[in-house]
């Protein structure tokens, strides 16, 4: 007598398999989640290859002057050509040359100095938040008097007192644009260190400086990211502004800024020398703020969801 009870069915493995979504499904899906995250990425995968690459990208040296070529016979800049894609400047240099040199200067002021405001605000955060009392009221005044001036007013005074250079500029603007960073890893640590594992650790007899870099540190990864994300645009920006004022990076060095500055003498006539610095500028920040903004999707689901 057959059983009344019906008999499981076997699925075979490429029937399981079939009910997977397929890799390109899966990348689509989180494309279609997350799609600042990838266009920023995007950008500044492609920003990054140009300033890695720049030597061979390149096609001519960015400091060669072609007067014979790089010129028209009225001596003024040749436009985009088979030659020279994004045409010549005001002395023949290839503007395009320029442009991939000037993306490795942006990267490096932009990714060190923000390594430098890294260091500084979560090192002045963390002791602040955790000690509270006298040590938080001296640094987050400390911090109020940075904050009160605006990054690139402050950086011009610097700059203007040491002198321009490279490694002037990425100092100093590393120095001066630390204070947000201390308050938003203050106002994390203030709420993380009365949560209970902290405790925990206290009551432990673990030291402070186990609990501060060991227990409380990994827990802010999420905000600092993000934060350091956004800080690298602002710090390009920067960097382009002191370099377009004449006190930033200095000439023959190819920096966006300088090239910009220089664009504007040519603009009337030669409107390229301008348009593919100043789109170069725009694209990084564009870049590095969307994948900020991206990173903080994923990190806080929360404000994703309130969008």
């Amino acid at each position: 007598m057959e059983s009344l009870h019906p008999q499981p069915v076997p699925v075979s493995m490429p029937a399981r398999e079939a009910s997977r979504p397929s890799l390109s499904r899966r990348l689509w899906r989180s494309v279609r989640t997350y799609p600042m995250l990838y266009v920023g990425g995007l950008i500044v995968l492609l920003l990054v290859i140009a300033a890695v690459f720049a030597p061979v990208l390149a096609p001519h040296n960015p400091d060669t002057q072609f007067q014979d070529i790089g010129l028209n016979a009225e001596g003024t800049p040749v436009g985009p050509n088979a030659t020279f894609p994004f045409g010549t400047d005001s002395v023949g240099r290839d503007v395009l040359s320029r442009l991939l040199y000037g993306a490795r200067v942006s990267l490096i002021v932009g990714i060190v100095s923000t390594l430098i405001n890294l260091l500084l605000g979560v090192v002045i955060g963390l002791i602040s938040g955790y000690f509270g009392g006298w040590v938080d009221n001296v640094l987050m005044r400390i911090t109020d008097v940075i904050l009160a001036f605006p990054v690139l007013l402050l950086s011009m005074a610097l700059v203007a007192v040491v002198g321009p250079s490279l490694w002037t500029v990425l100092w100093v603007i590393g120095v001066v644009g630390w204070g947000t960073m201390a308050r938003v890893v203050r106002g994390q640590v203030l709420a993380l260190k009365e949560f209970e594992y902290v405790q925990a650790e206290r009551a432990l007899g673990a030291s402070h400086g186990r609990i501060m870099f060991r227990v409380i540190l990994p827990n802010l990864m999420g905000p600092v990211i993000v934060l350091s994300t956004l800080n690298v645009g602002a710090n390009i920006l920067t960097e382009a502004g002191l370099s377009f004022l004449g006190i930033g990076i200095q000439p023959p060095t190819p920096s966006w800024g300088n090239m910009i500055q220089e664009g504007i003498q040519t603009y009337t006539f030669a409107p390229w020398t301008m348009w593919f610095p100043g789109l170069a500028l725009v694209l990084a920040v564009l870049g590095f703020n969307l994948l900020g903004d991206g990173l903080r999707d994923i990190l806080d689901p929360h404000s994703a969801t309130r969008r």
